[in-house]
């Protein structure tokens, strides 16, 4: 059964990608809490750590998914008899470049700034059940065709996940803003498995990270090429990472 999303839909879609429900195995990921706080992360710096993130790895993740996002809509805008428009505002054209990058470039310029096998191995995972909900729901839509040939290796989430955004009709700063908050939602879940706390106290995180979600959509909204993509790096939690890829007893694999 093929399903149809117009760009009218777009806000739909973002709270469809945002949602910790889509079945593409989010549940598996802590957002690296777990290993931070089995290497010594007091849980009462679980909103620096939110804000760690925000600032590092997750504009790395964002900014690859506003790359990704932003070819597949150069790719709409530039079908045949296409009007489509960006976000769902039928006043707008969307604006294009002379050319998308292609999606081994977008997931190479990604790999080189996660050198964590862990990391990776956790994306890819997610990303290959990403690309499942893509070939479900659009099997012939510009998102699969700018995925197609990507090799399994390179099939990483930010990348899928950015893509079928873009097909859905969601701009840059919705990209950024659903990547960012998907981050910030993956710690306090995790946190609420992995320490006694009030579920409040997780709920009083997100919304304080608001500020921080805000710096990272501005700093990746308008990005359209690998090489703009953030190389922010976070190596104490690479080190964590690491570690937690040799330990036997664990909630989650990052």
């Amino acid at each position: 059964m093929r399903h149809s999303t117009t760009t009218d839909g777009a806000g739909m879609a973002s709270l469809l990608l945002a949602d910790s429900r889509l079945p593409v195995g989010g549940y598996t990921a802590s957002g690296g809490l777990e290993p931070a706080l089995l290497g010594g992360l007091p849980v009462q710096e679980v909103p620096a750590f939110i804000a760690m993130r925000l600032a590092t790895v997750a504009r790395v993740e964002a900014g690859t998914a506003v790359v990704a996002s932003a070819a597949v809509r150069h790719l709409r805008a530039s079908a045949p008899g296409c009007t489509c428009t960006q976000g769902g505002d039928a006043t707008t054209p969307e604006p294009v470049s002379m050319s998308e990058p292609a999606s081994e470039d977008v997931a190479w310029a990604w790999a080189a700034r996660n050198p964590v096998a862990a990391v990776r191995d956790s994306s890819i995972a997610q990303g290959r059940a990403m690309l499942r909900l893509v070939h479900r729901l659009r099997p012939d839509g510009p998102a699969a065709q700018w995925l197609e040939g990507l090799p399994r290796p390179l099939t990483v989430r930010a990348v899928v996940l950015g893509a079928f955004a873009g097909e859905l009709g969601l701009d840059g700063a919705s990209v950024a803003r659903v990547v960012g908050y998907d981050d910030v939602q993956s710690v306090t879940a995790a946190a609420l498995k992995l320490e006694p706390l009030d579920p409040v106290d997780a709920v009083a995180w997100t919304l304080d990270s608001a500020s921080h979600l805000d710096d990272l959509v501005a700093a990746c909204a308008d990005l359209v090429a690998p090489y703009d993509i953030p190389a922010h790096s976070a190596p104490q939690l690479e080190a964590w990472h690491a570690a937690h890829a040799a330990t036997e007893r664990k909630l989650f694999r990052v």
